[in-house]
C-alpha cells in the first residue's frame, strides 16, 4: 500500500484545518457535557448513586451521554466520509494525486486510517473531558473497575463510528455526487435509527407470528421477540446500545429480552471480563460490519475509472 501514509497525512491536515471537524467536534462535545451536567444535578443528592450513571443516564430526565454518543457519533462518521472520495474525483485532484507515486489500495487505505485517527481523536478527547467533568461534578471519582468500564466503552465507541465512516467511504465511491451519497447515508442512519424497530416488528410478525384467537402461548411470544430483537440487531445503533447498557453498567447479567425473574432475587454485579464476554459477540458484529463497508469501498475504488478531465 504505497503512499497511504502521505494520504494520511493530507487527510489529517485538511480536516483538522477545516470548519466542519470544527462544527462537529463542537457538537458532540457540548451535547455530551450537557448530558453529564443534567444527569448530575438528578443524581446530587443521592448517596447510592454510582459514577457510570453520570452516562447511562439512570434518573434523568434528559436524554444521556450514551444516547447523544449514538446518535452524534454517525454524523461525525458520515461528515468525515460522505465526501472523501467524490469531492476529489469531481476536483481533479485525484488524477494529480494518483499521478505521483502512490497506488490506488494506497489511497483508500490512507483514507481508512484518517478517518479512524479522527474518529478516535474526537472520541477521545470529548470522553476525557467529561469523564473528568463528571469527578468535579459529582466530587468523587470511579473506582478502577468503572474507569476501565468506560474505557471499553470508548473503544467501542470509535469502532461504532468508524463503522457509518466506511458506510460514507462505500457511498462517496459509488456516487460521483457529494450530495447524492451524502443523502443515501443520511437515510441509511435515519432508517438503522429510528425505523428498526418498527421494521423489526413488523417483520417478526410474518415469521413468527402471534395468533389472536386463541390467545398465543409462552412459546410464540418468545420466538416473536427473540425474532424481533435478532432483526433489528443488523442496526449498529440498536447494537451499539446493547453494548452501550453491558459496559456501563454491571448490573446487566443479559442481553436477551427475556430472562428469568424471581421477587427476592439478590443483585449481582458482573466483573469487567465477564461484561466484555457479554459483549463479545456484538462487538464482533460491529467490526464484521466496519471490514464489509471498508472492502467494499476498496474494491469499488480500486475497479473504478480515474480519468483526467479536458477543459
Amino acid at each position: 500500500m504505497r503512499g497511504s501514509l502521505t494520504v494520511l497525512e493530507k487527510e489529517l491536515s485538511e480536516n483538522l484545518k477545516s470548519r466542519r471537524f470544527a462544527l462537529i467536534f463542537l457538537l458532540v462535545f457540548l451535547s455530551g457535557a450537557g448530558a453529564v451536567l443534567t444527569t448530575a444535578q438528578s443524581l446530587s443528592g443521592q448517596t447510592a448513586a454510582e459514577f457510570l450513571e453520570l452516562f447511562t443516564g439512570t434518573g434523568s430526565q434528559f436524554y444521556s451521554y450514551v444516547y447523544f454518543l449514538s446518535v452524534l457519533s454517525p454524523i461525525l462518521g458520515i461528515a468525515l466520509g460522505f465526501d472523501s472520495i467524490n469531492r476529489e474525483l469531481s476536483s481533479g485532484s485525484m488524477v494529480r494525486l494518483l499521478s505521483n507515486p502512490i497506488h490506488r489500495d494506497g489511497v483508500i487505505a490512507g483514507k481508512l486510517a484518517a478517518g479512524v485517527a479522527l474518529i478516535s481523536l474526537v472520541v477521545g478527547v470529548v470522553n476525557a473531558i467529561d469523564f473528568g467533568l463528571g469527578m468535579l461534578l459529582m466530587g468523587w471519582g470511579p473506582t478502577p473497575s468503572d474507569a476501565l468500564r468506560f474505557f471499553y466503552f470508548s473503544v467501542v465507541t470509535v469502532l461504532y463510528a468508524s463503522v457509518w465512516y466506511s458506510a460514507a467511504l462505500l457511498f462517496s465511491t459509488i456516487f460521483r455526487r457529494a450530495a447524492t451519497s451524502a443523502l443515501v447515508s443520511l437515510g441509511l442512519w435515519i432508517f438503522m435509527t429510528f425505523f428498526i424497530g418498527a421494521f423489526s416488528t413488523a417483520l417478526a410478525g410474518l415469521i413468527s407470528p402471534l395468533p389472536s384467537f386463541p390467545p398465543p402461548t409462552l412459546e410464540q411470544e418468545v420466538a416473536y421477540i427473540d425474532t424481533a430483537v435478532s432483526i433489528a440487531r443488523i442496526s449498529p445503533v440498536y447494537v451499539y446500545s446493547e453494548v452501550s447498557s453491558v459496559l456501563l453498567n454491571p448490573h446487566v447479567m443479559t442481553l436477551s429480552p427475556v430472562y428469568a425473574y424471581a421477587p427476592g432475587m439478590p443483585a449481582l454485579e458482573l466483573g469487567v471480563s465477564q461484561s466484555l464476554y457479554l459483549a463479545l459477540p456484538d462487538v464482533s458484529a460491529l467490526m464484521a460490519a466496519l471490514s464489509i463497508f471498508s472492502i467494499l469501498a476498496y474494491l469499488v475504488f480500486m475497479r473504478m475509472e480515474i480519468r483526467a478531465r479536458w477543459e
